[in-house]
């Protein structure tokens, strides 16, 4: 009998198959996008990847992205692919590029588009098509999408602060069960940004029974991470428990100093109402700093109060690149203005298209959340020009450098689980998040003692080191740390 042929075999590494499970020594052999073996694989290969010494894990799952736009301008995904991810989860934030009418396309130009990007031209007009154009596009990784409230809400009442009539209701649910239909795992809000902030509590049930018909999940950047974080916990626990779907609560935080340690009791109400049986999990970024669009920061009432301006550091500008890397204090001394005004100038003159990073939390925080056992890891890049957050380029090999190897918060196999398996299995992405035979080849094959992140925020734009190679469906995106750009990522549609 002839020996096995394959496509490709990491051979001799430690492999962490994402379940939790013991690292154990072991090859992976590929055929057709797919593992094909685990374990001691005779054969052959036409190709064959030297794992001696390193991890073989799965590649590693963005749950909370906004690469919406990024995969159809950047297919070659080299921010993300550079640090192990395989799979991103779009739409998040209730922000994305569809469904598309005159009244979208208008607040995309607005507002999201300093956000996810800019589209010269939008090509599609329903979520199904805007997924088909992704498609087209080929990208280096898989993506997944969540369909962004904001969008459903713009498309149909532009950016009106009230609720919506019972037509503009039952629009939105049409444009809902469309994108759900098209393979969308389910629906995402941005609550402190317009429009997603003037819609009430009830409003957010009625469309989540709809993400239920179809047996998806509700996301949500909640109502206030600050003073209001409690009561905007329970108002995302509520929603999906009434709606009857899963919760995933995202970037969970503590901002503000006032406010700092007072992620003990939300993660205690998260545990009560898991209790009960609700499905409710997290997700984080591992730094003290968050990053948004500088009109929602302006929006928030009181917030000069709240915020130091040295606190705040513009990332990206539409027409003033100069700004970029400068806090916000400096920019108002460069413009000889008060602080509030030098901002509504820079909004004005830059079509609010202003991305900025603020310096609102404590490591305590992040250390304790990222410890709790329903915390998966979702970078919240912004894959925006000039000097964006370092998540953008950092977040998976931070986690692993940082909090793992340094720290000893989790277990390397614990914390790969977090990055795989638990994200695939609650956002149903079949197949994927493990290595066992049958699954996808989703790979990242890395060095557990030099994995770390090097992306600052003076210097964003670099690359981590100590990862060897990525596979996305078998085909190397990452050799010898160096994106290669091959374009076999697919669009994933809920299991």
């Amino acid at each position: 009998m002839s020996p096995a042929r394959y496509d490709l075999i990491v051979r001799g590494g430690s492999v962490i198959d994402g379940t939790g499970a013991p690292a154990r020594p072991g090859d992976v052999a590929i055929s057709d996008g797919r593992i094909a073996a685990v374990g001691e694989v005779a054969g052959e290969a036409a190709r064959v990847i030297d794992a001696s010494g390193l991890a073989v894990a799965p590649g590693f799952i963005d749950v909370h992205s906004h690469d919406d736009v990024a995969l159809l301008n950047m297919p070659g995904m080299d921010f993300k692919a550079a640090q192990g991810v395989t799979t991103v989860i779009c739409g998040n934030c209730g922000a994305g590029a569809a469904p598309v009418t005159e009244r979208f396309q208008q607040f995309y130009r607005r507002g999201v588009e300093g956000i996810l990007g800019p589209v010269p031209e939008f090509t599609w007009q329903s979520l199904g098509e805007f997924y088909a154009a992704v498609r087209a596009a080929r990208p280096s990784v898989n993506a997944a999408f969540l369909v962004p409230h904001g969008a459903l809400r713009a498309a149909t009442m532009g950016w009106e602060r009230r609720p919506p009539t019972d037509d503009e209701l039952a629009a939105m649910k049409e444009y809902l069960a469309e994108g759900m239909a098209a393979g969308a795992v389910g629906m995402s809000t941005g609550l402190i940004y317009v429009p997603g902030t003037f819609a009430e509590t009830d409003e957010l049930i009625e469309l989540t029974k709809v993400v239920a018909d179809y047996g998806g999940l509700y996301v949500s950047h909640i109502r206030s991470e600050d003073t209001r974080l409690l009561d905007a916990v329970q108002e995302a626990i509520r929603i999906g428990e009434e709606a009857g779907v899963p919760v995933q609560i995202s970037h969970h935080k503590a901002s503000g100093q006032e406010n700092w340690g007072r992620t003990r009791e939300s993660l205690a109400l998260i545990e009560e109402a898991r209790a009960r049986g609700v499905d409710v999990t997290i997700d984080m970024y591992p730094y003290t700093a968050g990053s948004t669009a500088l009109v929602a920061i302006a929006a928030r009432g009181r917030w000069a109060e709240l915020l130091d301006p040295h606190d705040i550091l513009i990332a990206s500008c539409k027409h003033q690149h100069e700004y970029e890397g400068k806090r916000l204090d400096a920019i108002a001394t460069m413009m000889d203005l008060p602080v509030e005004e030098a901002v509504s100038k820079l909004l004005r003159e830059e079509e609010n298209a202003v991305t900025a990073i603020m310096f609102t939390m404590e490591e305590g925080d992040i250390r304790r959340v990222i410890q709790h056992p329903t915390c998966m890891i979702g970078s919240d890049g912004l894959p925006t020009p000039g000097k964006p957050h370092p998540r953008l380029y950092g977040t998976f090999p931070r986690v692993l450098g940082r909090y793992v190897r340094e720290e000893g918060l989790l277990s390397l196999e614990e914390a790969v689980r977090r990055m795989t398996s638990l994200p695939a299995a609650k956002f149903r992405l079949a197949d994927r998040g493990e290595v066992r035979e049958g699954a996808w080849a989703d790979l990242v094959v890395f060095d557990p003692d030099r994995i770390s992140d090097t992306a600052t925020y003076e210097e964003p734009r670099q690359y981590p080191t100590g990862i060897a190679c990525v596979l996305v469906n078998g085909e190397l995106v990452v050799e010898n740390g160096v994106p290669a750009n091959p374009g076999g990522g697919q669009v994933l549609a809920r299991a």
